[in-house]
């Protein structure tokens, strides 16, 4: 009697093998280094669209203030907070300690003491105290559980303290499709994380700059 698997085996041994080919010879997207990822953040389109100078003083920050630069990255936002910000602290907050290296190298070469580097978690900033203002520029869609974040950040404000948050608004970058989420449903965490929204700018190209206290 002839054995009816043996076919089935052939074919799935086939087809097995088609896949693996498949996977190999399909591209494989490059991992940065963080000093890549550092230059891509700090390059020169990304640095025009975000408008850093313009960003920074619709921030309203004044001297002696404390400030949370979460998702710090390069240190592109963080060096001109600090420079507004001077006496106060800016707390820049990644949970990448060599982008943290390069933030507190950046800082060093220009001249800024009062930047200091926090170790974050996927779940807290860990900040080591309260802050004036908590700014989150491109890395909300980073963090798996945006509403409990936002919930958490309420502990590391100062009385009167504000939240001022960054993110994509329309047309998201390759690779972001799991990571996309509406103003609307962003507008909903933080009324629910007990939040009322100050300003909204619609000046950035493809980005919300929303401002909560």
């Amino acid at each position: 009697m002839p054995d009816l698997r043996r076919p089935a085996l052939a074919l799935a041994i086939v087809v097995a093998g088609c896949l693996a080919a498949l996977a190999q010879s399909k591209p494989q997207t490059p991992q940065r280094t963080p000093e890549e990822y550092a230059k891509f953040l700090e390059g020169a389109e990304r640095v025009a669209r975000m408008q850093v100078p313009r960003v920074v003083q619709a921030l309203g920050i004044t001297p002696g203030m404390k400030v949370a630069d979460i998702g710090s990255g390069s240190g592109l936002f963080t060096r001109p907070i600090a420079k507004t910000a001077a006496p106060g602290l800016v707390y820049a907050v990644d949970i990448d300690q060599a982008l943290l290296n390069i933030v507190a190298r950046s800082a060093t070469d220009a001249g800024l003491s009062n930047v200091r580097t926090v170790l974050g978690a996927a779940g807290d900033p860990n900040l080591p105290e309260p802050v004036d203002l908590i700014f989150v520029c491109d890395a909300l869609h980073h963090i798996a559980n945006q509403g409990a974040y936002l919930r958490t950040l309420r502990k590391y404000l100062a009385p009167g303290g504000r939240v001022a948050i960054i993110d994509f608004r329309d047309k998201w970058p390759e690779g972001h499709e799991t990571m996309q989420y509406s103003t609307a449903q962003f507008d909903g965490w933080m009324t629910e994380a007990g939040f009322s929204r100050l300003a909204s700018h619609d000046w950035l190209e493809n980005s919300f700059f929303s401002v909560y206290r």
